[in-house]
C-alpha cells in the first residue's frame, strides 16, 4: 500500500532488462498505423504474465542494459513511430489497472545531454537530460530528481507548505506561471483488442518532425577568439592584410577612383597593365584591396551595425605624394572618411566613386587586436539578429529517450496520482534527407511532341512586378549571363500563365544538364540517376 492507503500502479514494457520502460515500435510503413497495430496485438499470443515474446512490429532493443540509439524516421518518409505501454497495479500477479481510474496520461520526449557512451548511473542521474518547453523555453534541464520527477504541468504540482498564508500564496502565483513541459498524448486501445491482450494497453505517435518552434538567436561563440591561442590566431589570420600590415602599403590604382568596375571584376588599367613592369603585382594588389573593402562593408558592416569600428581608422593614415619639382612630401589624413566611402560604394550602387591615394598604414602597435576585439563585439551584435526557427528534432546529432506517466483518479476529494515510467531506450531522429528504402513515387511525364505540348493549356498564374518583367522583356537569355539592362521600376505589374506540366518537363531537362556538368567534379551519375527502360507500344 502506498502512504495515501491506495495500493500501488506501474507502467510496464515488454524489455527482461528494463521492464518499467514503454516499448517505442519503430517503421510502421502504413497510413492506418493504428489498424497495423492493433492487428499486431491481436495477432500475437499473450501469455498470463509479461509480454508477447515476438510482434508483428520491431521495437527499440536494448544492448546489454545500456540502450544503443538507433534512428526513427520522420512523417515525410512516411514511417511513423509509436509507443506503447501497459499499466497494472503493482501487486502479485500484475492485474490489469481499470481504465477508469485513469485521470489522464501523456508522455514527454527528454533529451540526453550526457556522455556519449554513459553507464547506468549516468541514464540514471536528471542532470543528464533536458525537457522542451514551448514557447520561448525550448530545451531546459532538470536541476535535480524532484523537478525530473514533478508533472510536466506546473498548475498540477502539489502545493509547498511553508506555514505562512502569504508565502504559500505567492508560491501557488508562481506555479501558474511556470513553463510546462511539452506532452504528447496517450490513448487508449479498443476494449476488444484490451481484451484480447488482457491488459490495459495505452498507446501515442512519437513525434519526430512536429511543428513546435522557437525563436533562438544564432548559436555563435566568440569568447575563444578574444584570448590568446589557437581560435584567436584563426581570426587574426581571417583579417584583411591591411588591418595588420606595420610598414606602408601601396595602393592599387593610386591617383584614379575606386568604383564599382573594381568589384565587378573589371580593370580600369587594363590599356596599360601589360606595359608596367610591376602589373602582376599590381593586380594582386588590386584583389586584396577589394577584398579588404569587402570585409569592412558585409562582414563587418562598416556603414551600419559596424560603425563603431570607424574611429579606429582615424590611427591608420592614407597619403598622397606632393612634388614641388626640388622633393618629394607625403600629406597625409586619416583613413577613415576613405574606407567608409569605398565601403558605401561596395554596398550601394548609386555611391559616388572614392578618389585612390598613393598608400595606406601603418597601423600603429597594438591597433590590430584592439581592431578585432571591437570587431568580434560586431559580429556578437550582428550573430544576436540573426534570429532562427528552431524545432525540437533540428539537430540530427541529438539523443532523445521517452517517458510516460498516468495520473491515476484517487478517493473523491482527493488529487490524482502522477505515475511515471522509466526511460526508454535512447533514440534519434533521422533527417529529413535520409533514405529509408521505402517504395518510390512515380511523376509520369507528358510525351514530349508539339501535339501534346500544345494541347497543355497554362493551369497556373506569375504575378510579375514591373521591374522583373521589363528585366526579361529588355535583355535577351544571353545578356542576363553577361551585362544585363536595368528593369527599371515604372511601368505595369503583368499576370502570366503556364503549364504546369511544362515547366516540370523544363526542370527536368534542367536537372539533367547540371548533373552532368556536376558529375565532371563529384562522379556520382550512377548514384542518383538510375534509368531503367520500360518497353512501350507504338
Amino acid at each position: 500500500m502506498t502512504a495515501d492507503g491506495h495500493h500501488p500502479v506501474a507502467i510496464g514494457g515488454p524489455s527482461p532488462q528494463q521492464p518499467g520502460a514503454p516499448a517505442v515500435l519503430v517503421d510502421v510503413e502504413a497510413d492506418d498505423f493504428v489498424a497495423t497495430l492493433n492487428d499486431a496485438i491481436t495477432g500475437a499470443h499473450w501469455p498470463r504474465f509479461g509480454w508477447p515474446a515476438q510482434f508483428a512490429i520491431p521495437r527499440l532493443p536494448y544492448a546489454g542494459g545500456v540502450q544503443a540509439p538507433r534512428s526513427l524516421f520522420q512523417p515525410i518518409h512516411r514511417r511513423f513511430n509509436l509507443v506503447l505501454l501497459d499499466t497494472h497495479c503493482a501487486l502479485f500477479g500484475t492485474p490489469r489497472l481499470d481504465p477508469r481510474k485513469i485521470e489522464s496520461s501523456g508522455f514527454v520526449v527528454r533529451r540526453w545531454v550526457g556522455p556519449a557512451s554513459p553507464d547506468a548511473v549516468a541514464l540514471d542521474d536528471p542532470r543528464h537530460w533536458q525537457g522542451w518547453q514551448d514557447g520561448p523555453g525550448g530545451w531546459r534541464g532538470f536541476a535535480n530528481a524532484a523537478a525530473f520527477d514533478a508533472d510536466p504541468e506546473p498548475a498540477r504540482r502539489r502545493a509547498p507548505r511553508t506555514g505562512s498564508t502569504v508565502v504559500d500564496a505567492r508560491l501557488a502565483a508562481l506555479r501558474g506561471v511556470l513553463p510546462a513541459e511539452a506532452v504528447n498524448p496517450l490513448h487508449a486501445l479498443l476494449p476488444e483488442v484490451n481484451a484480447h491482450a488482457r491488459r490495459s494497453l495505452l498507446w501515442g505517435v512519437v513525434p519526430t518532425g512536429d511543428a513546435r518552434r522557437m525563436v533562438e538567436p544564432a548559436a555563435v561563440d566568440y569568447r575563444p577568439a578574444r584570448v590568446p591561442g589557437a581560435d584567436r590566431d584563426a581570426f587574426l589570420g581571417h583579417l584583411s592584410p591591411y588591418l595588420s600590415r606595420r610598414t606602408l602599403r601601396p595602393l592599387p590604382g593610386a591617383r584614379g577612383v575606386f568604383d564599382a568596375s573594381w568589384l565587378a571584376g573589371t580593370d580600369p588599367l587594363d590599356a596599360d597593365t601589360d606595359d608596367l613592369p610591376d602589373g602582376a603585382a599590381d593586380a594582386l594588389r588590386r584583389e586584396q584591396f577589394v577584398a579588404f573593402i569587402r570585409q569592412l562593408a558585409f562582414e563587418f558592416d562598416l556603414n551600419g551595425r559596424g560603425a563603431a569600428l570607424l574611429p579606429l581608422f582615424d590611427e591608420v593614415a592614407i597619403g598622397w605624394q606632393r612634388s614641388d619639382g626640388l622633393r618629394t612630401v607625403r600629406d597625409t589624413s586619416g583613413a577613415r572618411a576613405f574606407v567608409a566611402a569605398c565601403a558605401r560604394v561596395a554596398t550601394d550602387d548609386g555611391a559616388p566613386p572614392v578618389a585612390m591615394p598613393d598608400d595606406f598604414g601603418p597601423v600603429p602597435d597594438g591597433w590590430t587586436a584592439r581592431f578585432a576585439d571591437a570587431a568580434l563585439d560586431v559580429l556578437a551584435a550582428r550573430a544576436a539578429d540573426a534570429r532562427t526557427l528552431v524545432g525540437r528534432f533540428d539537430d540530427a546529432a541529438s539523443v532523445y529517450a521517452i517517458r510516460a506517466f498516468i495520473r491515476v483518479r484517487g478517493e473523491p476529494g482527493c488529487p490524482p496520482r502522477l505515475v511515471w515510467s522509466a526511460m526508454t531506450p535512447r533514440y534519434r531522429v533521422a533527417p529529413w534527407f535520409a533514405s529509408t528504402g521505402a517504395p518510390q513515387a512515380r511523376i509520369t511525364l507528358p510525351a514530349f511532341d508539339r501535339a501534346s505540348l500544345a494541347a497543355m493549356k497554362p493551369n497556373v498564374a506569375f504575378e510579375v512586378p514591373p521591374a522583373l518583367q521589363n528585366l526579361l522583356m529588355r535583355n535577351k537569355p544571353e545578356d542576363l549571363l553577361k551585362a544585363p539592362k536595368d528593369g527599371g521600376d515604372i511601368g505595369l505589374g503583368w499576370i502570366c500563365s503556364f503549364s504546369i506540366p511544362i515547366i516540370t518537363i523544363c526542370a527536368f531537362i534542367l536537372l539533367n544538364v547540371v548533373l552532368a556538368l556536376l558529375n565532371l567534379v563529384f562522379f556520382w551519375l550512377p548514384l542518383v540517376k538510375i534509368c531503367l527502360p520500360i518497353p512501350k507500344r507504338k
